[in-house]
């Protein structure tokens, strides 16, 4: 045990000195102490929030969401390991020509080895009870919540009190996408309360005007999130549900979506509860392993499909990426991925989307800093590659109300 925990801890720490020589080769002494400063002097971190906080952190407390192994959960582990040794067998002859090693290819070498290597046993009880606490692992490094945010969050008030805001502050800004909430000026000498109001009351509004319930199942075992009286909720739940909400804006319930990158599903989770629920997932096979896994758990009474199973047409589908398309689609949707992808792989998914699809809906950064600590390469700018390729006409740009830096774009398929 003592071994296990000075690995970890030299783990870290070679984590931290990797990050350290990423930030000085980008920017020299001047960067690495203005990140310093940033972080362990300007604590309050106000580049994160939309939303002043005159009276401190609103008041809120975090849930550590825990889910115990059933039974069922070894017939749903056989059924992702049958579908994961499929893809993987058919990756090497399906995979795209990389020129350089992008953020996914760089986290399913650092942070996914363990999971692949439970895949690789065959032991169905492994791959369950590494699945039902994933959240405590390595693996949703990127996706979700992971074993180094877990352990910041359990051992430090501080930066839960921070988590709470930060939840609560997506919270307090989707409602005033809806006009919950009147969108908060920043006005000198005019009260700051938006962060303050009720979470639940909140919840509740939001509800009302959507005509849908929003608290997920808590199926996320070792992820914390806000817990309210009306559920429990993190950043990405948010983020989902206004991806959701947009799709069904433009899509009718016997439209068909395709999701490139889905992290674990939730926008079709989302999306079902809008009656949406012909949602094909198109991603990574280590990816589809955690996307299935969650939207079986979450969704156990509508149609999940994976890959290599009898395919239908109303359904949740997660399927490897280079299946992209295997149909027509009323709209094609991406949120926080293309952009830490390669360029020529990006390009080619903007071709095929031309030729399988109405509409495209973004919502990724535009920030260009390095794919990963040490890379050479820097993330994607979508709209200059979407200029680059044409054929889409943007129909609307947009900062996103919900997560700053970040922007939302709707391009139609020119005819």
């Amino acid at each position: 045990m003592i071994f296990r925990w000075e690995f970890a801890m030299m783990g870290n720490i070679m984590l931290v000195l990797k990050r350290i020589s990423a930030v000085v080769r980008e920017g020299g002494a001047p960067l690495f102490f203005k990140k310093v400063f940033m972080r362990f002097i300007v604590r309050s971190d106000k580049n994160f929030f939309f939303h002043l906080m005159p009276k401190g952190h609103p008041v809120g407390a975090l849930k550590l969401i825990t889910l115990s192994p059933e039974k069922k959960d070894v017939i749903i582990a056989e059924r992702i390991m049958t579908a994961f040794h499929k893809a993987f067998a058919e990756e090497q002859s399906n995979a795209r020509e990389r020129k350089y090693v992008d953020a996914w290819d760089d986290n399913r070498n650092e942070y996914q080895d363990e999971l692949i290597k439970i895949l690789h046993s065959h032991n169905p009880e492994s791959l369950v009870d590494y699945l039902s606490s994933m959240h405590r692992r390595k693996s949703t490094y990127g996706v979700s919540g992971n074993i180094t945010e877990y352990r910041r969050l359990q051992r430090n008030s501080y930066l839960r009190k921070k988590e709470v805001a930060g939840i609560k502050d997506v919270l307090v800004s989707f409602a005033e996408a809806l006009g919950v909430l009147p969108y908060e000026t920043v006005v000198p000498h005019v009260a700051k309360k938006n962060i303050y109001e009720n979470s639940d009351f909140l919840v509740g509004e939001i509800e009302n005007k959507l005509g849908i319930k929003i608290a997920p199942p808590e199926v996320e075992g070792g992820l914390f999130k806000l817990g309210l009286k009306s559920g429990s909720f993190d950043h990405r739940d948010m983020w989902s549900l206004y991806l959701a909400w947009r799709i069904k804006n433009f899509v009718s319930t016997e439209g068909s979506i395709g999701e490139i990158g889905g992290g674990l599903g939730k926008a079709a989770l989302y999306s079902s509860r809008f009656g949406l629920r012909d949602y094909s997932i198109f991603d990574l096979p280590i990816m589809n392993v955690m996307t299935a896994w969650h939207l079986i758990k979450a969704l156990p009474n509508e149609k999940v499909v994976l890959y290599g199973e009898p395919q239908e047409e109303k359904a949740l589908r997660i399927l490897p990426y280079w299946i992209f398309p295997d149909k027509k689609f009323d709209m094609i949707v991406n949120q926080d991925s293309l952009p830490e992808i390669g360029e020529e792989i990006v390009k080619d998914y903007l071709g095929k989307i031309k030729n399988c699809s109405r509409y495209f809906l973004s919502i990724n950064h535009e920030h260009q800093a390095p794919l990963f600590p040490g890379s050479k390469h820097r993330n994607l700018v979508i709209p200059r590659l979407i200029h680059e390729v044409g054929g889409f006409t943007r129909t609307y740009r947009f900062p996103f109300w919900l997560r700053k830096g970040y922007v939302e774009e709707l391009y139609e398929v020119e005819q």
